[in-house]
């Protein structure tokens, strides 16, 4: 009825329609302020009733939806865990040909087949069975110098792994092992070994691509100088009682969210306005009084003035884009055409104490992880803040240092997508270039696992029993 009264005000006449929003207004914010005075004074003098009256004046509504929200976070993690619970792995070790005339682009072609294992799950496998996506783990050991390539899957994608290996590798050979990490202590400080390790981030936003392999050939003899051989050289340096581990955890994903994402930051860097997101059926219905209310405004006050339209900046901005800005955009839409995946990469060396040396293996880990990095686009480095072991900490160091070498053996033990630092996206490229089986023509350290014979078809006229 107030609100017809008031249209109708409106539609009679200017000056009535004023002292009617007027006489309204100041009534509602009187009442409103001798309300909220009120309640600040029982507030001060009774918390506890103040409370209850809360409660009782539309308060247990709040505590329903927070009850509501908690519950079924306890829900899907018991869910999840059940169904954590259930599941085999199996540690693959893949010993190379000795001699290989396959490039990075095999693996790079690898890891785009095992995008195949991306399974995402209904409303009822996520809620009921804790259905979570399947990860795949690939890691590079040296234990005492000995080299060896490691794959980590759930067992119903073992078929997947070896037919994807196969397929660029077809002498390689794969054998089934134990956890080299059940072998290793667990548990800092220790009366035997020493521990140290880190978690790689990116330092700017992951649709900034890496520096790929393809960057490490030459341009006009194609000769290839692989990355990974400095790492290797050091892995197969280590002596008795010691042994690193590098460990990549990759997680299939649905693609449209991160090529929205790439496509969001292209066109920041081209000066254009994204595009809105598709409106859902909450946001139509949190806009439905803010719309209905300016419906009023318009027909008490009368309709504004359209907005002037303003000329698209965005072919001034692209007349002033540098070379090196161009390159950078092209760059992220040469990494959102690729299959991406959601990955942490770790690495752990651990000693005997009489024989431990951090700068013997950090120095050249992260330095072969620097050969990656760029200035204009991507680089990754360690993180020292939360995670990793760090030597700058001020208080408590022994203790908190302690406390992150427990939880980073934990998280490579388990092999975790979730324990640690957020996870980031990697093209395929880019995962082939920080992990993939030795080009050994290029690399020499002795040390690596090879295949030791050749395997041959047997010949056509062979006689069978």
């Amino acid at each position: 009825m107030a609100a017809d009264q008031l249209l109708f005000n409106a539609d009679a006449g200017g000056g009535a329609t004023q002292n009617v929003v007027s006489s309204v207004s100041n009534f509602d914010l009187t009442n409103l302020a001798a309300g909220f005075s009120s309640f600040l004074d029982r507030a001060g003098n009774d918390p506890i009733n103040a409370m209850i009256w809360i409660f009782l004046h539309g308060g247990w509504i709040v505590l329903i939806f927070l009850a509501f929200f908690a519950a079924r976070i306890l829900w899907l993690d018991s869910r999840q865990g059940a169904f954590a619970a259930k599941r085999r792995f199996v540690l693959l070790a893949i010993d190379v040909p000795k001699v290989s005339e396959q490039t990075v682009k095999a693996v790079d072609n690898m890891f785009a087949h095992l995008a195949g294992a991306h399974s995402p799950a209904s409303f009822l496998e996520k809620w009921w069975e804790g259905k979570t996506q399947d990860t795949l783990t690939f890691e590079i050991v040296s234990i005492e110098g000995h080299i060896q390539y490691l794959i980590r899957v759930i067992d119903k994608l073992r078929d997947l792994v070896e037919a994807s290996i196969y397929a660029q590798y077809p002498d390689a050979e794969i054998t089934e092992v134990e956890d080299y990490t059940s072998l290793a202590p667990s548990h800092y400080p220790n009366d035997s070994h020493e521990c140290w390790g880190v978690e790689l981030e990116p330092v700017k936003s992951d649709v900034y691509p890496l520096k790929s392999y393809e960057a490490f050939e030459h341009g006009l003899t194609g000769e290839f100088k692989d990355p990974l051989a400095v790492m290797l050289e050091a892995f197969s340096r280590l002596g008795a009682g010691e042994q690193c581990w590098y460990q990549i955890v990759i997680t299939p994903i649905a693609q449209k969210d991160y090529v929205a994402k790439a496509q969001k930051e292209i066109m920041k860097l081209a000066g254009r306005e994204p595009p809105a997101p598709k409106e859902t059926m909450v946001d139509k219905m949190l806009k439905a009084p803010v719309s209905i209310l300016s419906s009023a405004a318009s027909i008490i006050t009368g309709p504004s003035e359209a907005p002037k339209k303003e000329k698209d900046p965005f072919s001034a901005k692209m007349m002033l884009t540098t070379p090196g800005e161009r390159k950078v955009i092209e760059a992220i839409e040469n990494k959102m055409a690729k299959i991406q995946y959601l990955c942490k990469i770790r690495f752990v060396y651990i000693a005997k104490k009489e024989v431990f040396s951090k700068p013997k293996i950090a120095g050249s880990f992260l330095g072969a992880i620097k050969q990656f990095n760029t200035n204009d686009m991507q680089a990754l480095k360690p993180e020292s803040k939360r995670v990793g072991i760090s030597s700058t900490l001020v208080f408590f160091k022994a203790r908190r240092n302690n406390t992150r070498k427990n939880r980073i053996v934990l998280a490579y033990q388990t092999r975790s997508n979730w324990r640690g630092l957020d996870s980031f996206h990697l093209a395929t490229d880019e995962l082939a270039t920080l992990w993939h089986l030795p080009v050994l023509l290029n690399v020499k350290a002795p040390q690596v696992k090879k295949t030791e014979t050749k395997k041959v078809e047997p010949p056509s006229n062979v006689p069978f029993a």
